[in-house]
């Protein structure tokens, strides 16, 4: 075989290789669930690095409660959330540790509600999808499938690595002569709050952060990554905040113990259903909350003005409104998040 016949089929096996590519990556768009929170965990990538101040990580009270961009407007520090719907303590130690190599951030808020959950990697891989089909290739997610698929025999690695293979029996389910191939979003105005605009009218249960008497035990699979995160912050001096948000299921007692947690592992803890930040807070059950765990708009833009407030006054914040290099994009976000929520801009 001379080096002209050579060259030919080298030539050939690039192209098969390229086109192989842009098929599959096309059919993956297509066919893989686009959903808000893979959405905004990807979108998180388009941040210029070292950019972003507080990162908040955690579960759907995160992802519904805190508006970036509404402490932007006010504060002028930046912030990102990556956060997804009964996010596994793996995903999250695995989101933070990747995001640390992205950013260095001036604070790390972690939601800690689900340190008492024992998680079934089985009855969540709707949940752990949600987390992982967003985020990139890397060290940190290879062990978070590890994990689940040792767990869990039925879930596979490949599927986690290439998501067509979970989700190519959806062609029954969308119209292939008018869907396009959609890939996951590129850059988030909203820095990955997902707000709720319905109003579900709630009230607080009887005894509401009462003592009981009652004793709960934490998980120890959920305790070992939230100390392995709060570790990784302090080798890095980043200072953690664990962060209880309103939710009607949460009791005195639970309270007091991640209080203790935090106090043994040198975090901070600030829970928003103490009787104390509830009277500052000013939420209203009737108007303020989509159902029991969330917030809905109104709540969001509430509970984000009081925090924005108290994380700027206790950790001196930075103020980057005068920063022309990262204000010009940044007010250009609020400008779209306004309009979209019908703040003032």
């Amino acid at each position: 075989m001379n080096k002209k016949e050579c060259l030919k089929i080298m030539i050939r096996c690039v192209a098969f290789v390229v086109v192989f590519s842009m098929l599959f990556s096309n059919a993956t768009n297509l066919l893989i669930r686009h959903d808000d929170e893979s959405n905004e965990i990807h979108a998180f990538y388009s941040e210029p690095q070292d950019t972003i101040d507080v990162l908040y990580v955690g579960s759907s009270p995160l992802l519904r409660g805190v508006s970036p961009m509404v402490m932007w407007n006010e504060h002028g520090f930046t912030g990102y959330v990556r956060a997804s719907a009964l996010q596994a303590p793996s995903v999250s130690y695995g989101l933070l540790a990747e995001s640390l190599k992205y950013q260095s951030p001036e604070l790390v808020v972690l939601l800690c509600d689900n340190i008492f959950t024992e998680y079934d990697y089985a009855e969540r891989e709707g949940d752990l999808r949600r987390g992982l089909d967003g985020m990139k290739m890397s060290k940190y997610k290879l062990d978070i499938i590890k994990e689940v698929t040792e767990a869990d025999e039925r879930q596979s690695m490949l599927s986690y690595a290439f998501p067509l293979m979970r989700y190519h029996d959806r062609w029954k389910e969308i119209n292939l002569a008018e869907d396009e191939p959609e890939p996951l979003l590129e850059h988030s105005f909203k820095k990955g709050n997902v707000y709720l605009r319905d109003i579900n009218p709630q009230a607080y249960p009887e005894g509401f952060m009462e003592p009981t008497g009652e004793s709960y035990a934490f998980d120890e699979n959920a305790k070992g990554y939230i100390e392995k995160s709060i570790a990784l912050c302090q080798e890095k001096d980043i200072p953690v905040l664990l962060l209880h948000l309103p939710k009607m299921s949460w009791s005195y007692e639970q309270s007091v113990a991640v209080e203790a947690f935090a106090a043994e592992n040198g975090a901070v803890y600030l829970d928003l259903d103490r009787a104390e930040y509830r009277s500052q807070l000013g939420l209203d059950p009737q108007v303020d909350y989509y159902d029991q765990g969330h917030m809905n708009l109104t709540g969001t833009i509430k509970l984000s003005h009081w925090l924005g407030a108290w994380l700027d006054e206790q950790y001196d914040l930075p103020d980057h409104r005068e920063d022309a290099a990262i204000s010009e994009s940044w007010n250009a976000d609020w400008a779209q998040y306004a309009e979209k929520t019908g703040l003032e801009p």
